[in-house]
């Protein structure tokens, strides 16, 4: 500024050059503020002169040599910018331009943010510069007591910008009691609303451990994946377990038994001969069929629920090759077991000479009757059958398994010791009665029976009386007094003290008499067994049972041997 004035007065002083010589002339004011070159320090600016007024503005207006002299403030640095100076650094200035500024009172003038105007925010600094600290913050938290220590608290809020000990920003605990119940907590299957959304269990979108149920329709203990339900507690008739393949049926869910009935009954996905786990309890056992006749071989066999190709249930057959044995075959005299009954040829006694037997009544018992009819016989049953004979077998009457030993037309009577000499079994004349002795059984007892017929020849069905007993006696060599007589069945004569058996009577093995009581004839017999109408009147020989009515008159008559 000095520098100015000085080349202001020197310009004064100067005469103008007017190129080749100095002129005087009059004083000039160019500026026209009343004071010419001489005087004005700057006459070309109407705002300078002697008389003009000094501003702060770093010129000399009123040409005294001296710059803005009287009209300087005091500023202070504002190093931040924030209009606030340091009252530690003024500056004296014209108008405070710069880094000044005329506002004293900034407590930090590094931070623009920190200044008397400022507001006070909780920061941990004193940003209005009223020497406190966040004391009158306009932000400050508000702190909700957190009892249960899970970082959300409840009741009426403290405002401060710390924490209090024991406090928590947020407000929203339900239950201040409970550490586990809060906004961040999970909801859980407990009837509490553990996040604190006023929503319960079920009735929480976000619960997450709710059970997924499934329907058991059938009661059987497991349900069916297809309904399922997801909730806290089983809805009605809703289970945890979902493998049942059949909701239907109680009978079928993995627990059950795999059995033979075309169903998954456990529900692995295979059905009876399919599935390991089959209940073979419940399966066929069946057995090869090889030769094709029904019966099966108990020495090959499978277990399963569907019958193998060739085999059956039948497991009896002895012989799998031959579809002529088995047991639904008749056994036949060849020395093979044809009906696998373990017997050969048991079931075929008295089919043949070589299969004879002891009487009608072993065969009978033996089951191998097929009916009435002649059957091959060996009474002495040495076990050579070289002097068999046929014989005619009573089947079905009188508990069957009668042996035919005499039947013959009237008046015919037995004579012969052969049946050869009178003719074949099935004849009406037929006598074998030597071989009587060899029917006593294992007690040592005989048992007879004798029929009458009053039409037709010798037929059971049109029989006229008939006497069945047994005695301990053997009618050809041995008599008796008839104690060991028993009656068992059919017409008990009355004639002559009454029937009490045969005996042996005279000779010959025709000759038998009835009864040998006391007083009796030896004729006695024939009034008692045989109706000799023809040989008197009715009167002297009232005939077999002729005590029962009167006259008999029969056209046959039969012995048997039981």
């Amino acid at each position: 500024m000095l520098l100015l004035l000085a080349a202001l007065s020197c310009r004064n002083k100067d005469p103008i050059d007017t190129g080749s010589a100095t002129v005087d002339s009059a004083p000039v004011d160019a500026d026209g503020d009343g004071w010419d070159a001489t005087e004005d320090c700057d006459d070309d600016d109407v705002s300078i002169s002697p008389d003009a007024v000094e501003v702060c503005d770093g010129v000399d207006q009123d040409c005294d040599s001296a710059v803005d002299e009287g009209v300087t403030g005091t500023f202070y640095v504002d190093a931040d910018g924030d209009g606030w100076g340091d009252e530690d650094s003024p500056v004296e200035d014209c108008d405070g331009t710069g880094q000044t500024t005329s506002q004293v009172g900034d407590c930090d003038d590094s931070d623009a943010a920190i200044s008397p105007n400022a507001v006070e925010v909780c920061n941990g600094v004193d940003d209005d510069c009223d020497g406190s600290v966040d004391a009158d913050a306009v932000d400050p938290s508000t702190w909700y007591t957190d009892a249960d220590g899970d970082g959300f608290g409840a009741g009426e809020g403290v405002e401060s910008c710390d924490a209090p000990d024991g406090v928590s920003a947020d407000d929203g605990d339900c239950d201040d009691s409970d550490a586990g119940v809060n906004p961040s907590a999970v909801e859980v299957c407990n009837g509490l609303d553990d996040d604190c959304d006023e929503a319960v269990d079920d009735e929480d979108p976000s619960l997450s451990d709710a059970t997924t149920w499934y329907l058991d329709l059938d009661g059987d203990g497991y349900g069916y994946a297809e309904v399922s339900a997801v909730s806290c507690e089983a809805p009605e008739h809703f289970i945890e377990d979902d493998t049942d393949c059949d909701d239907t049926d109680e009978a079928v869910n993995p627990g059950a038994d795999e059995v033979c009935n075309d169903l998954d009954d456990d529900c692995d996905g295979a059905i009876d001969d399919d599935d390991s786990d089959l209940d073979t309890s419940t399966a066929t056992t069946w057995y090869d069929d090889t030769d094709g006749d029904g019966f099966g071989d108990a020495t090959a066999s499978t277990t399963s629920c569907v019958a193998p190709t060739g085999t059956v249930t039948d497991d009896t057959d002895c012989d799998d090759t031959d579809a002529d044995v088995n047991p639904s075959a008749s056994e036949e005299c060849d020395g093979v077991d044809n009906d696998c009954d373990g017997d050969l040829d048991g079931g075929a006694e008295g089919a043949d000479a070589t299969c004879a037997v002891a009487s009608c009544k072993e065969i009978y018992d033996a089951g191998a009757s097929t009916g009435d009819g002649l059957y091959w016989v060996d009474p002495d049953d040495d076990g050579d059958t070289s002097d068999a004979w046929e014989a005619w077998c009573d089947m079905t009457n009188d508990g069957g398994g009668w042996t035919k030993l005499y039947s013959s037309l009237w008046p015919t009577f037995w004579s012969s010791s052969t049946y050869g000499d009178v003719g074949s079994p099935e004849d009406d004349d037929y006598s074998i009665i030597d071989e009587i002795a060899d029917f006593e059984d294992s007690t040592g007892t005989w048992t007879f029976r004798f029929e009458v017929g009053d039409s037709g020849v010798w037929d059971t069905a049109t029989r006229a009386h008939y006497t069945v007993w047994s005695q301990e006696h053997e009618p050809f060599s041995e008599s008796s007094d008839g104690t060991d007589y028993t009656y068992v069945s059919g017409d008990e004569s009355t004639t002559c003290s009454g029937f009490n058996g045969l005996h042996a009577r005279g000779a010959g093995s025709w000759y038998m008499t009835s009864d040998v009581d006391t007083g009796d004839s030896t004729s006695c017999w024939w009034m008692q067994i045989v109706p000799l109408t023809q040989y008197g009147s009715t009167s002297s020989y009232p005939g077999y049972l002729e005590g029962y009515g009167g006259p008999n008159v029969h056209t046959w008559h039969v012995l048997w041997v039981q």
